[in-house]
């Protein structure tokens, strides 16, 4: 167990170093249930494996200014102590005096004690350094960039596309910051009074969304999660561009609706709330591991009429249902800032395989809509092939199928040119989310 905040911050990013199938939020999320730290301690830990994940291109190049030798080759637990300091110094409120000698200190503790020369030779060198110093060692534009906001440069150069240079700066920026943290009442079970009053007396400052007043930004969640109100499932955290996609099928009494790509379920638990639990929902996934976060949050949150299967809605055969949501597996560019390890875990070549899969998924659950239907096709990414390029190609070859704009007057600011919801990360305070309605026509 991690005694410091620090060397629970250390022991995460080792465990996501060596081994880049487990995700961030997994382990630093076990870390600190695990550990007797503060919520302080506890935060300051959080911002740190976070921060040192973001930013770990920049940190990279920092390192290898000052590093003697091939810093690539260096050892996991070494690369893991470097960053870590040089993000306390360049990044944080830290003191250099403390980002230093509590790095140095920390390799003691964590059994790397022969690199404690080195780890201080390095930060020293660093702290000597300007971001310029850093920059003007870049041969072009996009690597400039790419170092200045620590992402891939296949991603900056499909941004630069589409976007006027200072969107795709702003974009950078935001997806560099801690996200906002959203919160949906639960409508069935507790009203906004005494869900409000509860928000106060925890000391949580909060406002009211103007798109669904159900939902809350709040300013921390820490204090949340161990209450009962919580597990009496007063509330689920969900960003409001997930529950305006929810929002998009209209969920009432009497519907039968599929969630092909249900987990972690809060999609579906927003549509029962909203249907008054008077909807039939059938939760699908491919994977029995994630369907488990599908079973927590029914149980929680006291869903009624859901039935949860293991359905893969690529090739399996799914419940006929007059209402589907497709909420399907993509690249993520909407959710940078959510999912702070995400830009290293993706290339360029996975948008291919991914819009395979979103088509074989389109197109196999069209079939199981009733006449007069309505599927709702969405994803959290910004590229255009896995969303717009993407419905035209496919609604070609789906019988009786037609776009159906989204008029709603409160969402008109989040609303394209050709009808779909298309948030942006940058501008809109959310998530950056595409959705769009499609009409089996009779």
């Amino acid at each position: 167990m991690a005694n410091t905040p620090r060397e629970l911050a250390y022991k995460t990013l080792l465990a996501a170093e060596k081994n880049s199938s487990h995700g961030i939020d997994e382990l630093l999320s076990n870390a600190l249930q695990q550990s007797e730290l503060t919520q302080q301690e506890k935060r300051w830990s959080m911002e740190l494996v976070y921060g040192v994940t973001r930013m770990k291109l920049q940190l990279d190049e920092w390192i290898t200014l000052a590093f003697k030798g091939r810093y690539r080759k260096a050892q996991h637990g070494v690369k893991c102590l470097l960053r870590m300091g040089v993000f306390q110094l360049k990044h944080m409120q830290t003191s250099e005096h403390a980002a230093i000698n509590e790095t140095v200190a920390l390799s003691r503790r964590v059994k790397q004690a022969q690199a404690s020369g080195l780890v201080n030779a390095v930060l020293r060198k660093i702290q000597k350094l300007e971001l310029d110093d850093l920059l003007k060692h870049s041969s072009n534009d996009i690597q400039r960039l790419s170092v200045e906001t620590s992402h891939p440069q296949w991603l900056l150069h499909k941004w630069i596309s589409r976007y006027a240079q200072p969107d795709v700066y702003s974009l950078c920026q935001h997806n560099n910051t801690a996200p906002l943290i959203w919160i949906r009442r639960n409508v069935q079970v507790v009203g906004a009074t005494d869900f409000e009053a509860l928000l106060g007396k925890l000391d949580i400052t909060f406002k009211k969304s103007e798109v669904l007043d159900v939902f809350y930004e709040i300013s921390s969640a820490s204090a949340l999660f161990s209450t009962q109100e919580f597990h009496a499932g007063w509330f689920s955290f969900q960003d409001l561009a997930a529950g305006v996609v929810a929002s998009l099928l209209e969920p009432e009494a009497g519907d039968i609706i599929v969630d092909t790509c249900a987990a972690p379920g809060g999609k579906m638990a927003f549509m029962s709330e909203m249907s008054g639990g008077q909807a039939s929902i059938i939760a699908c996934d491919a994977s029995s591991a994630r369907l488990s976060r599908v079973r927590e949050n029914i149980q929680r949150l006291g869903l009624k009429q859901i039935e949860v299967r293991e359905l893969d809605a690529a090739v399996d055969k799914l419940p006929e249902a007059n209402k589907i949501l497709l909420d399907v597996p993509c690249s993520g560019t909407g959710v940078l800032n959510r999912r702070p390890d995400a830009r290293w875990k993706r290339q360029a070549s996975d948008i291919d395989s991914l819009v395979n899969i979103q088509s074989h998924i389109l197109t196999n659950s069209w079939k199981f809509l009733k006449p007069g239907g309505l599927l709702v096709y969405a994803t959290c990414t910004l590229e255009p092939e896995e969303n717009w390029e993407l419905v035209d190609q496919v609604i070609e070859q789906l019988e009786q199928a037609k776009v159906e704009a989204i008029e709603d007057e409160i969402l008109k600011p989040y609303i394209d040119e050709r009808g779909a919801l298309s948030t942006l990360p940058w501008t809109h305070r959310m998530d950056g989310m595409f959705a769009v309605k499609i009409r089996k026509m009779t």
